[in-house]
């Protein structure tokens, strides 16, 4: 989330257009004074992507007492300390949602749901077949998204796909500094034919995907931006929560792509 752009939703289906280039010709030539021709061919359609707003919210509660008693390592009020930890936590479900979750139009008892990056990402897409990330099946989805006329900037991988990547460069001892003893093994930045991309580890992703993304195409649209309220007090507690509303808009899926059923050890 704090990688991607911002932008606004203005309604609880939130929708956005593409567009498409038509495909290059070299053949593109035409006789000098002809008159220009037109078929319904000529005009290019744009397709209407549409996405849904999901609340996501995290409440607390404190007593007075624990807002009166001393506390070990907590300075000042409990309420306030609880109200700054649940905002933590709301912003990870954030970050966890526009990654991993699939889109729901919701119902009088059931939540919305946006779709998430994962599953918005449908045109580039490879298998490791359960077998560890190879770097041959990782560059095959790089030349599908480069046909797709996609240039991603940014691999999203957790810990295990991490060490593989580093790996490809194997055996690899670069000494930085000799005095000081250090041997750099990681790969946090990968110069492929089709451009170079950085390297982020997300405790977000799946164990068993890959994403690539061309981070540019990526936005939180936000109904509501995170807010706190505090509700009425009940009995000797004061009661409050933080929500947001936001979805994802993603405005050229086909420039990133992923890959499933890595191996996972």
């Amino acid at each position: 989330m704090s990688r991607i752009g911002k932008g606004t939703a203005t309604g609880r289906t939130h929708e956005w257009t593409t567009e498409t280039l038509q495909a290059s010709s070299s053949g593109n030539a035409v006789i000098e004074g002809a008159t220009a021709a037109y078929a319904s061919g000529d005009i290019t359609e744009r397709t209407r992507i549409t996405g849904y707003t999901q609340i996501l919210r995290k409440p607390f509660s404190t007593s007075y007492t624990q807002d009166a008693v001393g506390k070990a390592g907590v300075a000042g009020s409990e309420f306030d300390h609880q109200r700054m930890l649940k905002t933590r936590e709301l912003a990870r479900d954030m970050n966890a949602a526009l990654i991993n979750q699939a889109s729901a139009s919701g119902a009088s008892a059931t939540a919305r749901t946006l779709n998430g990056m994962l599953v918005a990402i449908t045109t580039n897409t490879g298998s490791a077949n359960s077998l560890p990330l190879d770097e041959g099946d990782f560059n095959t989805v790089l030349q599908n998204i480069w046909t797709q006329g996609g240039h991603p900037n940014a691999v999203y991988c957790g810990g295990f796909n991490k060490r593989t990547i580093s790996s490809w460069t194997s055996p690899l001892q670069r000494n930085v500094d000799a005095n000081g003893r250090k041997r750099v093994v990681a790969v946090d930045t990968y110069d492929s034919d089709f451009g170079r991309m950085d390297i982020y580890l997300e405790r977000e992703m799946p164990a068993t995907q890959v994403a690539i993304l061309e981070e540019k195409y990526w936005k939180t649209a936000f109904l509501r931006p995170l807010f706190f309220e505090e509700v009425g007090k009940v009995g000797g507690q004061r009661r409050g929560y933080v929500e947001s509303e936001i979805t994802l808009e993603y405005l050229a899926e086909a420039s990133s792509g992923r890959i499933t059923g890595t191996a996972t050890a």
